[in-house]
C-alpha cells in the first residue's frame, strides 16, 4: 500500500504540477536536519528576502523552515483556507486536500464526504486511466500500481522524444532528469534570464526568486519516484 501511495503521489505531480513552489528545488524540501551547503544557504537568504522574511541571526535550517511555512500559508490564503490557530501540518493537509478536490471536480469525481486519502486514490485512478488511453496503453488485466508505473515510464519516453533527448543506455531517472533540465532551461530563456554557463539547478533557484508564480505554473517532470513537498505532512494515517 505504501508503494502504491508513492506512485500515486509521483503521478499526480507529473500530470498536474500540483504542489507549491517548494517542490521545485531540493533546498526547499520539507525542512530537515541535513547539512545545507553555502550555496544553498545564500539562496535561502535571497528567497527569504523576497518573501519578507528576516534572516539575521537565524541558521539555514530555521530559514528554510520559515520559508516552507510562509509558502504554505500563502497558498492557503489563495485557496480561502483560514490559517489562524492551526499548526502548519494541518494547513498543509488542507491545502493538499483543496487541490485534490479541484482536480477531482475537473475529472467529474464527486468529492462530497470523502477524505484526502480517498480523493487521492480516485484522482490517481482517473488520471491513470485517462492518460493510459491517450498513450495507447492496454489496460486489460492490469492493476493500478502496474498501470501507473507503465504510464509514467511511457510519459518519460514520449517527452524525451519530443525534446530529442537520447535515451539509449540511460535509465528512467537519467532521462527524467534530462527532461527536467531541458524544461528549466527553456523556461529561463522564455523569461529572459541569462542562461550562459549556468546549471539548471541555479536557473531554477533564480526563477524561484524572480518569477515564483511562473515556477508554480511549470509542470516540471519529476525524477522517477519523486513526490511533492507535503510528503512529511501527510502519511495518510500510516496506511497498511
Amino acid at each position: 500500500m505504501k508503494k502504491m501511495m508513492l506512485i500515486m503521489l509521483a503521478f499526480v505531480v507529473a500530470l498536474t504540477g500540483f504542489g507549491s513552489l517548494t517542490s521545485a528545488a531540493p533546498s526547499l524540501a520539507t525542512p530537515d536536519k541535513k547539512e545545507i551547503s553555502q550555496e544553498d544557504t545564500q539562496f535561502l537568504k535571497e528567497m527569504a528576502k523576497s518573501l519578507g522574511i528576516k534572516t539575521e541571526g537565524k541558521d539555514p535550517i530555521a530559514i528554510k523552515k520559515e520559508i516552507h511555512e510562509v509558502l504554505i500559508k500563502k497558498e492557503a490564503e489563495k485557496l480561502g483556507i483560514k490559517t489562524e490557530g492551526k499548526d502548519i501540518q494541518k494547513i498543509a493537509m488542507e491545502v493538499h486536500t483543496a487541490h485534490l478536490k479541484e482536480e477531482a471536480k475537473s475529472l467529474g469525481i464527486n468529492t462530497e464526504g470523502k477524505d484526502g486519502k480517498t480523493l487521492m486514490k480516485e484522482v490517481f485512478e482517473a488520471k491513470i486511466s485517462k492518460k493510459a488511453k491517450e498513450l495507447g496503453i492496454d489496460t486489460k488485466g492490469k492493476n493500478m500500481q502496474k498501470l501507473g508505473k507503465e504510464v509514467h515510464e511511457k510519459m518519460i519516453m514520449v517527452e524525451a522524444e519530443k525534446l530529442k533527448i537520447k535515451t539509449e543506455g540511460k535509465d528512467l531517472k537519467q532521462i527524467a532528469d534530462e527532461i527536467r533540465d531541458s524544461q528549466i532551461i527553456s523556461k529561463a530563456k522564455e523569461l529572459g534570464l541569462d542562461t550562459k554557463n549556468k546549471e539548471p539547478k541555479e536557473l531554477l533557484k533564480e526563477m524561484m526568486i524572480k518569477h515564483p508564480e511562473e515556477v508554480k505554473k511549470l509542470k516540471l517532470f519529476p525524477s522517477y519516484g519523486q513526490h511533492f513537498m507535503f510528503k512529511k505532512h501527510h502519511k495518510m494515517k500510516r496506511e497498511d
